[in-house]
């Protein structure tokens, strides 16, 4: 018997990246929000590294979306 994979759809891997991008950023200066910042980069990290996309284009996906590429 063939083992079926779950497919994710290279749309829905940007558009959950733009999210995570998005979470961080807050930018205070308290152990907390620096702490806060460093989970989402790392989150968005591991992400990228594990799809083979880059940063550029999870920043460019909302164009793509606008464009009806995605």
């Amino acid at each position: 018997m063939a083992s079926v994979k779950n497919y994710i759809s290279g749309s829905s891997i940007k558009m959950a990246a733009k999210r995570i991008y998005e979470a961080g950023g807050c930018d205070a200066m308290d152990e907390y929000s620096m702490g806060y910042d460093d989970a989402v980069t790392l989150a968005l990290d591991i992400l990228l590294e594990e799809t083979g996309y880059v940063i550029k284009d999870i920043l460019d996906c909302e164009k793509d979306k606008e464009a009806g590429n995605l």
